[in-house]
């Protein structure tokens, strides 16, 4: 289908506000002072040095005080100086050249997807925005809705940390910006947020001469949501990009494209637990021995998930897995291109915190900058690998320990010892509450080690990555990112591989030499060997199950618990807020609408970092072990599908509102998941050649480890010619969007050189360019 460019056509002349109206539908940033009793007086003279200079920029600035008796610094920013830090950012805006829009027929698919769809705004040709060319942007004519919601919070946020109050060239204390960060490092402000979009009656003047003035009330948020919660439809790509930014629209653009990809296997996997019913063994030999009974029934069920189709589900998770990742460059690149963002790591600016050891004239613009050395950062880099690599080994040594404690305890019966002058039953119960206890303590000990090393190892991971001292967020994001999953990784993984692989040996040989440290599976075959597969499907299950419920406790448990609470409160309340607000009207408002939205949930610095770390781990369980349990597709697809409202719900409603960010991609997020999905080739060999034994498979027929290594050899060259072609033949960019990028940039350049008739060229007869 060929795109058609539609010019649109412009009022001539027009008149551009540079108040913000008073009316705006975004009230602004709210800064918390801390107690002056408290704070160093020369820190106190930064932040009154720090709010003149805001002031002195064009930033409204008011202090306001609350109920409690805390002091705020209500901040607002008129339109001209969001337009001027707009064009210090180079952010990408809508020019007035053409509208994108495909031509042809709509056919039955495209009516189909469009009854899913609920995003109906429409792309348009972007350019970097300048201000001095401002009259070259669409809808540069209205204040109030030139910049969108997840802009205005953006533009307000970078002005806050922009700001500099120090001289250059004295930075004795290592910190070369003297801002917002650093009066937040002092202690003089508390807290910093950005408040919530509220309803708010909206006079819009449209540029366009078909267009009649309107007032209308409008509640974005209210808007949003209507879309959001039709859980049934696509998710509102646009309108979440609109409020929230880039980066988090790019999370729910990436969980809506997994959710539905997930269908694929989740089919095949419910396809392939039928057929095990069918072809498990069936347990007729009952004996008198409940014990006996009991462990014979759950072997007989556990081979419903050890059945001749397991091998072809393995290859096809394989399979789903390189699709998924080349769909979703697809998918990225697609909007990538339409949200205006292809460039923004190229021109992305200086994080706040990033601060030089030396001074250097920019090569490009002759003006004195900082600057970090190059070897410094890579030699701290280098030692934060040994660092985190040392810890993951500790996490590796604690749950070797904790497995080494179970067998040695076991052994020799410290917690309950055995008598040997009583009779044989007596032994046994007594072997088998040692046994029970043991696993208790095991286990308790193994989770307390594991949130130990946890804590330890989050603070760890962001002190390094702070001492690093990275230049853009995005560096900073992906460097914090590989610490932390490498500790997921290991700690999720590390249990799983040893059930898989190594459990067997220990109970069969024992341990370190000794006969009687044996880790027990559990299971025997007919000959009576160890078989660790029935408890590594039980792991995997109950992994798959218990994984989101943290989650769900701190995302709708406490919010629901503490909306009880904060309610009671107001409810006792309701006469000294009355006393304390009163005045004027518009004062008191103000005051409401600060005090409801610092009552919200305050959430993690980044959202997305939390949700793109549990969904990886649920993703790798899926990739490297979902052929133990073919439900493991359809477990995910339905936490995906209610979590991802429930995120949804409680971003828009219970927590602060999140401060825009910009992002051109999912970042490391997606190396990861290339990642996830080769050792799940290998994972998966592995499990079958060594793991999964007696189902009836051709793959089973060698009984001797060089069969089994060339079991697993040719699988694995077979899953990764397959990936290979797969992923060669889907081409990362569609092809709509290549010519879409070769266009848009031609019309750019016309419309800076030539103006907006040159970019807009008519034919004679008056009718819209086809191209």
């Amino acid at each position: 289908m060929e795109t058609e460019y539609i010019p649109l056509e412009i009022k001539e002349d027009v008149a551009i506000e540079t108040d913000a109206a008073e009316n705006s539908m975004v009230a602004g940033a709210v800064l918390v002072l801390g107690d002056k009793d408290g704070i160093d007086e020369s820190d106190w003279e930064v932040r009154l040095e720090y709010e003149r200079k805001l002031a002195d920029k064009g930033v409204n600035l008011e202090e306001i005080k609350l109920e409690d008796g805390t002091v705020v610094v209500m901040m607002d920013c008129g339109f001209e100086m969001l337009g001027e830090e707009a064009d210090f950012a180079k952010l990408a805006l809508p020019a007035i050249t053409y509208e994108i829009e495909d031509e042809g027929d709509e056919g039955l698919l495209d009516k189909i997807i469009g009854f899913f769809e609920t995003d109906q705004e429409v792309d348009y040709i972007s350019a970097p925005f300048r201000w001095d060319k401002r009259e070259l942007f669409a809808g540069i004519e209205d204040p109030d809705t030139f910049f969108r919601s997840s802009l205005r919070s953006f533009l307000t946020h970078h002005i806050l940390i922009r700001t500099d109050v120090s001289k250059k060239k004295e930075a004795s204390d290592g910190i070369n910006i003297r801002g917002l960060n650093y009066l937040k490092l002092k202690g003089v402000y508390t807290d910093v947020f950005i408040l919530h979009d509220r309803p708010s009656t909206l006079h819009r003047r449209k540029a366009f001469k078909e267009a009649d003035e309107d007032t209308k009330v409008v509640d974005p948020r209210q808007e949003l949501w209507d879309s959001w919660k039709l859980w049934y439809k696509f998710q509102p790509l646009w309108k979440i990009r609109n409020y929230f930014g880039e980066k988090i629209a790019f999370y729910f653009a990436w969980i809506e494209l997994y959710i539905m990809t997930l269908i694929l296997p989740t089919l095949f996997g419910i396809i392939v637990f039928i057929y095990g019913i069918a072809f498990a063994n069936n347990f007729d030999d009952v004996t008198n021995n409940l014990e006996e009974d009991i462990t014979k029934a759950l072997y007989s069920a556990f081979t419903v998930f050890n059945n001749p189709a397991t091998p072809w589900f393995s290859l096809a998770l394989c399979i789903w897995g390189t699709l998924f990742v080349e769909q979703w460059k697809r998918k990225s690149n697609s909007l990538k291109y339409e949200w205006d963002v292809s460039n923004f790591e190229q021109l992305e600016p200086d994080r706040p915190q990033f601060y030089g050891s030396k001074t250097r004239k920019n090569p490009i613009t002759e003006e004195e900058e900082w600057y970090y050395p190059f070897y410094r950062m890579y030699l701290k880099i280098a030692f934060s690998v040994m660092t985190i690599f040392f810890m993951v080994l500790l996490v590796v040594a604690s749950t070797l320990g904790v497995i080494v404690f179970r067998a040695a305890f076991n052994a020799g019966n410290y917690l309950v010892p055995v008598n040997l002058d009583d009779d044989e039953a007596a032994q046994q119960l007594a072997r088998d509450t040692n046994a029970f206890y043991t696993s208790i303590l095991s286990s308790v000990l193994n989770a307390v080690a594991i949130m130990l090393l946890g804590f330890v190892y989050e603070k760890l991971a962001y002190k390094l990555t702070d001492w690093e001292n990275h230049r853009t967020q995005t560096d900073y994001d992906d460097a914090l990112i590989i610490k932390l999953f490498a500790f997921q990784f290991v700690n999720n993984y590390a249990s799983l591989i040893y059930i898989a692989f190594f459990k067997e040996g220990a109970s069969e040989r024992g341990m370190f030499g000794e006969d009687n440290w044996r880790d027990t599976c559990g299971y025997e075959d007919e000959n009576g060997k160890p078989l660790c597969y029935p408890m590594l499907v039980m792991q995997v299950a109950v992994l798959m199950i218990a994984k989101p419920m943290p989650k769900f406790f701190k995302d709708v448990v406490i919010p629901f618990l503490l909306t009880i609470y904060q309610n009671f409160k107001k409810s006792q309340n309701t006469d000294d807020v009355e006393a304390v607000n009163a005045g004027p009207q518009k004062t008191k408002e103000l005051i409401d609408i600060i005090e409801e939205d610092r009552a919200l949930i305050a959430g993690d610095t980044d959202f997305t970092l939390s949700e793109y770390t549990e969904k990886c781990i649920m993703y790798g369980i899926i990739m490297l072990f979902g052929t133990v349990f073919p439900l493991a597709p359809l477990i995910a697809l339905i936490c995906n599908m209610v979590d991802v409202r429930v995120d949804g719900y409680r971003i828009l409603w219970k927590n602060r509102r999140y401060i825009a960010q910009r992002a051109e991609d999912i970042g490391i997020w997606q190396y990861i998941l290339e990642f996830l999905n080769m050792i799940g080739v290998v994972v998966n060999s592995l499990i079958l050649a060594f793991t999964l034994k007696q189902n009836g498979s051709v793959l089973y027929s060698g009984n001797g480890d060089y069969d089994k290594w060339m079991i697993a050899f040719a699988f694995e060259h077979v899953c990764f010619a397959l990936k290979f072609i797969v992923s060669y033949i889907i081409p990362d960019v569609p092809s709509d969007v290549q010519f879409k990028m070769r266009k848009e940039q031609f019309q750019v350049n016309q419309l800076f050189e030539k103006g907006p008739s040159a970019a807009s060229p008519k034919k004679e007869d008056g009718r819209n360019p086809m191209v």
